[in-house]
């Protein structure tokens, strides 16, 4: 399969005031990161020293879990620091929690980018359909992950990266296994990533862009529900991100203010209603080409 360029590397309409700013860092994507290590960790040692029904400690879990797409996709489009070498830092930090490694899943986000909503989007997968079969359609994830890799882009570097984080996943539930601490990691940390993941997938994967037409303007939408949008930190706001990728996440909110006209201007999908949201038919095909 063929790699586009990124799609932040394409001729754009110049950027709200608030974008591509050369930052040090970015020190709210850095407090995500400690925030999301620090709840995972304490919950694993109340858990051990004082532990509260299992059902409390598998939601802390996940709402640390759920911070983690924020902080890999801000480093993925480079927001997080001028330094390549702390957005990749951060990154993997970031995706560990997922399981996944960084480089892998950065290449398959980047295509999302490129080829927004066309039948080669591998958000299809999420996007493709109605939203009670989603979890049905994630085998499909697998495959299309596959064919990306079969002529595998990722330099020798990223390899390298890639299978490091696999290697200490492998360790780290290992030494769960000779400690018999099996039963701790898959409620304080497997279970909640199948919990965490559902939920993104509905409000980053499914809800922006189910559908939608494979264009630029009208191929993302935004839900502007004041309410939803801490829980969600701001990507409720998503057509923002694929306009103007180098706007950090917390900035979401204040550009869509400022860019209203020009949103409406050229179309962009704006609903006030979550649950209205996204209840339209799709059109949209698999990467596999299977519809929803």
């Amino acid at each position: 399969m063929q790699v586009r360029p990124q799609a932040e590397d394409a001729p754009q309409r110049a950027a709200p005031q608030a974008a591509g700013v050369a930052r040090t860092l970015d020190w709210w994507t850095l407090l995500l990161l400690f925030g999301m290590w620090a709840t995972l960790i304490g919950n694993f040692a109340l858990h051990r020293a004082a532990p509260l029904p299992i059902v409390v400690h598998v939601l802390i879990a996940a709402c640390a879990i759920h911070l983690a797409f924020t902080i890999w996709h801000e480093a993925v489009h480079r927001n997080v620091s001028r330094y390549p070498w702390v957005n990749n830092v951060l990154g993997v930090a970031g995706m560990f929690p997922y399981m996944t490694p960084f480089f892998m899943q950065k290449r398959i986000h980047l295509q999302h980018h490129a080829r927004l909503n066309e039948p080669e989007d591998p958000n299809g997968i999420y996007a493709g359909g109605p939203l009670r079969t989603l979890p049905l359609r994630y085998f499909r994830g697998l495959r299309y992950a596959r064919e990306v890799f079969r002529n595998d882009p990722r330099p020798r570097s990223e390899r390298i990266a890639d299978t490091g984080s696999l290697v200490v996943l492998a360790v780290v539930w290992g030494a769960a296994g000779w400690y018999g601490a099996l039963s701790d990691l898959f409620w304080l940390w497997l279970v909640p990533v199948v919990l965490a993941k559902g939920v993104l997938d509905w409000y980053i994967n499914w809800l922006p862009h189910v559908g939608l037409p494979p264009d630029r303007f009208r191929g993302t939408r935004i839900v502007d529900v004041p309410w939803f949008t801490p829980l969600v930190l701001g990507h409720n706001y998503h057509a923002i991100h694929h306009l103007w990728p180098r706007i950090p996440w917390h900035r979401y909110g204040a550009v869509f203010k400022d860019q209203l006209p020009y949103l409406r201007q050229h179309g962009v999908p704006i609903e006030y209603s979550v649950f209205r949201a996204g209840s339209r038919p799709t059109g949209l095909q698999t990467p596999d080409g299977l519809t929803g």
